[in-house]
């Protein structure tokens, strides 16, 4: 999940699929979309990143798989409800 260039479409013409066929499959296997999975993962391992390093928020979004530090906290706190920042605090904070 740490490369940036997974995608719905490379990853069903890796399996031999069309990416309207592989999402439909995946989605009824897994329960979420393709690219949710994907961000599900990330964010993932960014918490987890995020309460075992010392790494800066940025190192964290390249580890993860994004190219852009600033979406990747807009992302982070999109679906955390807290910056990445905010989140690595209260980790802290409640010794998680």
């Amino acid at each position: 999940f740490a490369r940036d260039d997974i995608s719905l479409n490379r990853v069903a013409q890796t399996v031999g699929m069309s990416p309207n066929h592989f999402s439909s499959i995946f989605s009824q296997e897994m329960g979420e979309t393709f690219i949710e999975y994907l961000i599900n993962r990330r964010m993932e391992r960014a918490r987890e990143l995020l309460r075992t390093t010392q790494m800066r928020s940025s190192e964290v979004a390249y580890q993860v798989g994004y190219r852009d530090p600033h979406y990747f906290s807009s992302t982070f706190k999109k679906i955390q409800g807290m910056t990445p920042r905010e989140y690595r605090m209260s980790c802290q904070e409640t010794g998680k």
